[in-house]
């Protein structure tokens, strides 16, 4: 039998090391403890401390989150590419006017892969949403931040491929198409497409201390537009991409 060559990754929850081969498939079958939750200075009585938010527990308590696999988000510092799979926005012969994008993402032995993509026109409206399955398994559906479930892919009619939405997508996004996002460079990584026409939210509204910190889009929404975009039944995809939308539409008329 013949081993195959194996990658070392740092898992972006807990930060232990796991090995995965080439082709994503995992070697290392561990689960994984975290804190999902961010470490944040509470005040104790006299004095502050640091403490989990998913928890409150203190920096040397075991994680309160249990995972079956360790993941990671795809990325190595240093390293831009394989591009293969890409596609490029094409020139068109009228103003393509300006959407709103916004895409979930779930974990696979390739890190972070799209599993849904939502986008809106400048008025709001729903222009496109579809839930995408990626062309290897699913190791965690991320669903605390995406919202997508293992049910969402049980009927092969709700959801399509990566190939089929960029083909979608690029029937009425072109390369003078204005993309508003928040850190919409994730986004358009995710989806394999270039397009060099964006607005990011991230960088219309810096955060204090500069980059590389960026202020999320729920302080954003809740520190501009007044509301909070987690206590609202709609979608999680549309919600945001209607958020990054409004918030643009705050800036221009300010």
């Amino acid at each position: 039998m013949q081993l195959q060559p194996s990658e070392e990754r740092e898992c972006c929850r807990c930060g232990k090391g796991f090995f995965i081969t080439l082709d994503g498939e995992y070697l290392t079958q561990e689960h994984c403890i975290y804190h999902w939750g961010r470490m944040t200075r509470v005040y104790a009585g006299s004095e502050f401390k640091k403490v989990y938010s998913c928890c409150n527990g203190e920096t040397d308590v075991k994680g309160c989150t249990i995972n079956k696999l360790h993941v990671w988000t795809g990325l190595l510092s240093g390293f831009n590419g394989p591009f293969d799979g890409f596609v490029k926005t094409e020139p068109s012969p009228r103003n393509e006017g300006v959407y709103a994008l916004d895409c979930e993402m779930s974990y696979t032995g390739r890190g972070l892969e799209l599993t849904k993509v939502t986008v809106v026109a400048v008025d709001g409206s729903l222009v496109y949403e579809k839930l995408v399955k990626p062309d290897i398994e699913i190791v965690d559906y991320n669903t605390r931040y995406s919202g997508v479930t293992e049910a969402d892919f049980s009927d092969p009619r709700n959801y399509a491929t990566l190939k089929q939405v960029q083909k979608d997508l690029l029937k009425f996004i072109y390369d003078d198409t204005i993309l508003i996002g928040h850190s919409i460079e994730n986004d358009l990584k995710v989806l394999k497409i270039i397009h060099k026409t964006v607005i990011d939210t991230s960088i219309t509204f810096p955060h204090m201390n500069g980059f590389p910190f960026r202020q999320s889009l729920k302080a954003l929404t809740k520190n501009i537009l007044k509301r909070d975009i987690q206590m609202q039944t709609q979608s999680g995809g549309s919600l945001d991409s209607r958020a990054s939308l409004e918030l643009m539409l705050w800036r221009v008329r300010k």
